[in-house]
């Protein structure tokens, strides 16, 4: 039983998706997101644009999407999951939206949270080291929120940049090594809780269906079957942090025996291998073999 595994934000490198968007079912991908109002190709988008949120979400959900069709023809996927923002195309890919849809809210997601960013500033920071308990424990102690709890001995926490430094500090101390990451906000956190809100009503509008194939969630790290339920995740997942190790534990207790990463760099893979090892992760360029 093979599942398709989707990459967040911070999976976004110069150039990617470059051998995807020259085969044709990239190029279509491309060609209906320009449709949708998205004129740029991802592969040339420079550095320093791609590391904005508004722009990095759209850019990795479309290397993502482009990688499914390709992927899906050397065997198709009886599970999936994604990493925050990979929930969509894992959402896509399951058929509980149609990928277009997908797109859009990808890219209303990346202007708020982008927003939200700049109205509260703060950032992430990577725990590493540490056992879960421990981790909460410096959270709790410098104000920071548990974010993403990603695999054993790596959590990563939200907070202002005050709270941060505490847990930097805290966390030293304690035997664990932190390393700030490259993003622009405090994501999965109350700092996204304005843009969550405006999130929420786009999300009535649409029309949510039952997972075609086993979809977990990764904002609750199980199976989810209901439409509804699935809907009120999404309402809440700006917020909630990210339960990566608990999905990938989920994968392998339903019978997954083989996860793809399906999207741009080997961050699930090298987390995947060091949850479970009832699973075979493989990134996209060997399954590929030329991407």
């Amino acid at each position: 039983m093979v599942a398709f595994l989707f990459p967040g934000q911070g999976s976004q490198e110069v150039g990617m998706g470059k051998e995807l968007f020259a085969k044709p079912a990239g190029k279509e991908v491309l060609a209906e997101a320009a449709k949708l109002g998205w004129k740029k190709f991802v592969p040339e988008i420079p550095a320093e644009e791609l590391s904005k949120t508004a722009v990095a979400q759209p850019a990795i959900f479309l290397v993502e999407w482009a990688g499914f069709l390709i992927a899906k023809e050397q065997g198709e996927p009886k599970a999936v999951a994604g990493h925050s923002l990979g929930e969509f195309a894992a959402l896509a890919a399951a058929g509980v939206l149609d990928w277009p849809t997908a797109f859009k809210l990808v890219l209303l997601r990346g202007e708020l949270m982008e927003e939200a960013a700049k109205k509260q500033p703060g950032g992430m920071l990577a725990v590493l080291g540490l056992p879960g308990e421990k981790v909460e424990g410096v959270a709790e102690e410098s104000g920071c929120f548990m974010a993403n709890i990603n695999a054993p001995g790596q959590v990563v926490l939200a907070g202002d940049p005050s709270a941060l430094g505490r847990a930097e500090k805290l966390a030293q101390e304690r035997g664990g090594k932190a390393v700030r990451l490259a993003v622009a906000g405090a994501f999965h956190s109350p700092f996204m809780r304005e843009a969550a809100q405006r999130f929420a009503q786009a999300l009535e509008e649409l029309v949510f269906r039952a997972p075609k194939i086993t979809f977990v969630s990764s904002a609750s790290g199980e199976v989810e079957k209901d439409p509804e339920r699935i809907r009120e995740i999404l309402k809440a997942q700006m917020t909630a942090p990210v339960l990566w190790a608990k999905t990938m534990e989920t994968l392998a207790a339903v019978g997954v025996e083989e996860a793809w990463e399906v999207g741009p760099g080997q961050v699930l893979t090298r987390l995947g291998r060091r949850i479970t090892q009832r699973v075979r992760f493989r990134a996209l360029a060997e399954v590929l073999g030329n991407v």
